[in-house]
């Protein structure tokens, strides 16, 4: 995570400055602190880590972070951007500075042309190399910062949060329905956790997306949201989210981003002779290590067309089959699949299925559709942990 940047020039000032987006509540983040509170008060140094890349909206500054800007300048702190693509880009704008003298000189127009050329700088902003990686750019801003003797700043990070590459790569599918803690323990266990210890990271506009990027739910927003607040949590950074929803198109690029998967919604059509997976990215998906679903109400949704089958008809049987990650011995692994399968079985006969008609078994993580979800080393990968816990439902 030291990976160093390519410092460019201040690009030129763009004809019109940002657009401020206002602050508007974000829903779906149930469990995560936000913010909507103007802090300009005991300014440190800042850290502007930009997504000017395509799939994602163009950066904006809003009134939160706009506050942050200009106190930051007034009182002469550091103020640099970092530009989130595949290799994070520093700029630095060369601002005048403004400190010491009275509080008219610190008031003065200069003040206000330093803060119109951050934003023009943000606005400029442009990838020079494929593909997006926030957690490094965060790192290079960490750095950045105790370079430039600021032991202390606020990071922050205004984008979609959906990094291609690196080590939050959200490309690896069952990454975005994964469990936040596990997620962290994965990127400590490696090794690719940035010192973020003293420093204050701001998320703004995380999991809104810009096409051909496909656009998130509030559901999947919220736990891209967790993801990112457990990982800097975890490197050791104080997390604060802004609610500003990006919107509109990207920035103008030929810098090319890969498209990050989202989990569909999926359509339960039940026949005879019909196999229905739900893994840990559907609906009827369980919290690590439990039989508890994460979203009981979602859960009974899905379940819901298989139990009205099976009720049509009491000939008709259903075989569960209940499958978990590769965590603990292979003994506790069956117990716990075989408690996941009964669990979905007790939601089916409440919604009108006999419970003669359905048989259940656990196989743990001993099943042909396993997907590896260890490293060589032994850590364990979240995504495909969370595509392992499964209950698969086939119909006769």
């Amino acid at each position: 995570m030291n990976r160093r940047p390519r410092v460019l020039p201040l690009a030129a000032a763009a004809a019109g400055l940002l657009l401020l987006t206002s602050c508007s509540s974000l829903s779906g983040l149930s469990g995560t602190a936000t913010t909507t509170a103007l802090r300009c008060e005991n300014p440190q140094a800042l850290m502007l880590v930009v997504g000017a890349h395509l799939d994602a909206p163009k950066p904006a500054l809003g009134p939160a972070v706009m506050c942050q800007l200009t106190a930051a300048v007034r009182a002469g702190k550091p103020v640099q951007i970092v530009i989130a693509s595949g290799q994070p880009q520093l700029i630095d704008p060369h601002l005048a500075n403004v400190t010491g003298g009275t509080l008219a000189q610190q008031d003065s127009p200069r003040v206000q042309q330093d803060v119109q050329r951050v934003a023009a700088a943000v606005a400029a902003s442009r990838p020079d190399t494929p593909g997006v990686d926030d957690l490094a750019a965060l790192a290079v801003a960490a750095d950045e910062a105790r370079s430039a003797g600021a032991a202390q700043a606020d990071l922050v990070l205004i984008d979609s949060g959906l990094d291609d590459r690196g080590a939050l790569n959200f490309t690896v599918p069952g990454l975005m329905a994964a469990a936040p803690a596990e997620v962290a323990a994965q990127l400590k266990a490696t090794g690719n956790l940035p010192n973020l210890n003293g420093f204050t990271v701001v998320l703004v506009g995380l999991g809104y997306t810009a096409a051909p990027q496909p656009p998130l739910s509030d559901k999947w927003r919220a736990n891209v949201t967790s993801i990112w607040v457990s990982v800097l949590q975890a490197a050791g950074a104080k997390v604060e989210v802004i609610p500003q929803p990006g919107q509109g198109p990207s920035v103008s690029t030929d810098e090319p981003v890969r498209l990050i998967p989202v989990p569909a919604i999926q359509q339960v059509k039940p026949g005879t002779r019909t196999t229905i997976v739900f893994t840990g990215a559907s609906p009827v998906r369980f919290q690590p290590n439990t039989t508890a679903f994460v979203d009981p109400a979602g859960a009974s949704r899905a379940l819901a067309p298989i139990a009205s089958w099976l009720a049509a008809d009491r000939s008709r049987h259903a075989w569960l089959e209940g499958t978990t990650a590769d965590v603990g011995p292979l003994s506790g692994q069956r117990s716990l699949s075989v408690l996941r399968a009964e669990h979905a079985r007790d939601v089916l006969v409440s919604l009108g299925a006999a419970g003669t008609q359905i048989t259940v078994k656990g196989v743990g993580s001993d099943f042909p559709q396993f997907t590896p979800d260890r490293n060589a080393a032994g850590t364990l990968l979240a995504g495909p942990a969370t595509l392992n816990r499964s209950v698969r439902i086939t119909l006769g």
